[in-house]
């Protein structure tokens, strides 16, 4: 390690800050969307996963409240594919070990009305999934601005 210490003055430290500090700040960006993202999904897993329907209403909120500075044509995209993302995980875990999601879905399609196909019920809990998102972040924001005005 002498060979990395010039002088006397340099200490590990600062040649640590000096040589890491451009990386850090280029990485430092989008480490916080993205970890909050990953967290995001993860409660919203976790949520599906106890039978809370809610969730992807409650996270638009707090998407919509955290994300004051950035742009609405941002903040409604990444909300709709985190909480579809997190209500089709524990979808997929299920049907992938051996709950009869798809016969479920044909059920309900059945006692619906429409025709037997798990798809489109599967297809629809998604998009009320996405629709729950956007209500909330739609809300917060009008909340904010009702705060503010």
């Amino acid at each position: 390690m002498p060979e990395l210490l010039s002088s006397a003055t340099d200490s590990p430290a600062s040649l640590a800050q000096a040589s890491f500090s451009p990386l850090s700040r280029r990485w430092r960006r989008p480490a916080l969307p993205v970890g909050g993202c990953l967290l995001a999904v993860t409660v919203t897993v976790a949520g599906a996963d106890a039978g809370f329907w809610f969730v992807p209403f409650v996270a638009g909120l707090v998407f919509g409240l955290s994300a004051r500075h950035r742009r609405l044509r941002l903040v409604l995209p990444a909300a709709v594919m985190i909480e579809v993302t997190g209500w089709a995980i524990p979808l997929m875990w299920q049907a992938l070990h051996g709950a009869p999601v798809a016969a479920t879905a044909r059920v309900v399609a059945a006692l619906t009305g429409l025709p037997a196909s798990g798809a489109l019920v599967l297809g629809a809990t998604l998009l009320i999934a996405a629709i729950q998102a956007l209500t909330g972040v739609w809300l917060a924001r009008a909340i904010r601005r009702l705060a503010t005005a």
